[in-house]
């Protein structure tokens, strides 16, 4: 009665029911909070980077000879990432070390796309109280099956968008730096490439060569359809391509006299007419001339004499040069008016030899021996103005020999008509 009367307002408030309620809903609060601290509510927690093991050993497919390929870095069981959802009672650092994901593989028994599913579960067996997987992502992977195969494609070059060349240039066919590359894969996939695409992509407009570097290689099948699971080049095909743009010009062509040109001739060349005498055609910029003369090939005077003095140049055999018109040929006319020929049989004591340690040579005359000039220079020349030049091999054997012969003539204006040879005596010293 004494504490009553010393605090009556205190027991008159711990006899109210209202408080008493309101004590009640407090003290469960704060057990609810000292619960929740200790132990942790249930939660998902994300475990990325979980790798992915595959065994295929004494599996079926092994011992049918099928291989898995992978379509890429992405499904290769050593980089391969799965994301699992995990239901834990305390918040504790549950990392992918604690899991164990394994490729289920002991169902392929035949070749072709199979779709395997990827199994999860703790590594430890008393994981299995601390937290549930309630959630792979992905579950599953694709995977092919066969037996390997390696061939080897040509390249065909292919332009992805608009080729577009400054106005005066012209576009050529693509080149490559490779004509063809290997394929490697599962065998159907590999058998049923019909095509092997390059392709470049282009932007914007060409006023010059342009390379391309690293382009894509598409393999493909009759229908268009390509595989990830096809290799190139064992990951790392590297194929450049370059595309030619080149400058339209109307050219002149010309020949060179290119060979045994006498010294007379190499200031003031002999007059050539050129059918025809000019064309439209596109080439590397940088070989355009400023008078735009452009040689179509090239004439040694051993070839030249006024009864050959006509000579032809195939267009297809010229380099770095596009013709728009329907030019098969150029046809070079040597002006040699005034010249002639002479015959000359040239005395065997007028042909040398370096000296060689091994033989001795004596060499005979050679008869027929064509003599190109201005006629009043040709008519005035004797065998005396020849001489002969020759070596004598050094897998050489004694007895008699078939040298071949170089004849020069001691005028300057003059050269010597076709080839020759020497028939000499070897004689071992």
């Amino acid at each position: 009665m004494k504490s009553e009367a010393k605090n009556p307002r205190l027991y008159t408030l711990l006899r109210d029911s209202r408080v008493l309620f309101g004590i009640s809903v407090l003290l469960a609060m704060v057990v609810w909070l000292v619960l929740a601290v200790i132990n942790g509510e249930e939660r998902e927690i994300p475990i990325p980077n979980v790798p992915v093991r595959a065994v295929f050993m004494g599996t079926v497919a092994e011992e049918l000879g099928l291989e898995p390929f992978w379509s890429g870095p992405k499904t290769d069981p050593d980089n391969l990432t799965v994301t699992v959802m995990v239901s834990c009672r305390r918040y504790e650092n549950i990392g992918a070390d604690a899991l164990d994901a394994v490729l289920v593989t002991e169902s392929v028994s035949t070749a072709g796309l199979k779709e395997l599913t990827i199994r999860v579960t703790p590594k430890k067996e008393s994981d299995r109280e601390r937290f549930t997987i309630v959630d792979v992502t992905p579950n599953s992977t694709s995977l092919y099956f066969d037996k390997p195969r390696s061939l080897v494609f040509e390249l065909t070059p292919v332009l992805l968008g608009k080729l577009d060349v400054a106005e005066g240039y012209d576009a050529q066919d693509v080149l490559l730096s490779k004509k063809s590359v290997s394929i490697s894969g599962p065998a159907a996939l590999v058998d049923a490439i019909t095509t092997v695409r390059a392709e470049i992509e282009l932007e914007g407009t060409y006023s010059g060569t342009a390379v391309f570097e690293n382009i894509s290689i598409v393999p493909v099948d009759s229908g268009g359809n390509t595989s990830p699971y096809l290799t190139v080049e064992g990951g790392k095909p590297q194929v450049n391509a370059t595309l030619p743009v080149w400058k339209r010009a109307t050219l002149y062509p010309a020949v060179d006299f290119n060979k045994n040109v006498p010294v007379a001739y190499l200031s003031a060349p002999l007059p050539v007419t050129v059918t025809p005498a000019a064309v439209r055609a596109a080439l590397p910029e940088d070989r355009l001339t400023e008078d735009l003369r452009y040689s179509v090939g090239g004439i040694d005077f051993r070839q030249l004499s006024p009864g050959n003095n006509r000579f032809s140049f195939p267009a297809e055999e010229l380099k770095e040069i596009r013709l728009f018109d329907e030019t098969k040929a150029f046809t070079a006319t040597v002006d040699l008016t005034g010249f002639d020929t002479q015959r000359f049989t040239l005395p065997g004591a007028q042909v040398e030899a370096p000296p060689q340690e091994r033989f001795t040579a004596s060499f005979d005359d050679l008869d027929n021996v064509v003599v190109v000039g201005p006629a009043q220079v040709v008519a005035a020349l004797t065998p005396f103005d020849l001489t002969g030049e020759t070596e004598i091999p050094e897998d050489a054997r004694p007895g008699r020999a078939t040298l071949p012969l170089t004849i020069r003539v001691n005028r300057e204006d003059c050269w010597v008509y076709g080839e020759y040879t020497a028939r000499a005596t070897l004689v071992e010293e």
